[in-house]
């Protein structure tokens, strides 16, 4: 099992989420997500996270309901 902090990075563009990892996959237990859904989906299968950043301007689901939707269901997150 990984020391490292777990980080939660969702965006919609890959290139985002690719660099991401190359800056700070090292560093940190980094997962991606490519949509709000696929976080939640995260959440749920890959969690707990520490840290969960996500892009605010996302199609179908923007951040801010990601962000309320990941609270509702993992609050210590």
């Amino acid at each position: 099992m990984s020391t490292k902090i777990r980080v939660l990075m969702v965006d919609d563009e890959p290139n985002v989420l690719s660099g991401y990892r190359r800056s700070i996959g090292r560093s940190y237990d980094l997962v991606t997500a490519n949509s709000g859904q696929e976080g939640l989906e995260a959440l749920n299968n890959e969690g707990p996270f520490e840290v969960v950043v996500t892009d605010m301007r996302m199609p179908e689901m923007d951040g801010l309901e990601f962000l309320k939707r990941a609270k509702a269901k993992h609050p210590n997150t």
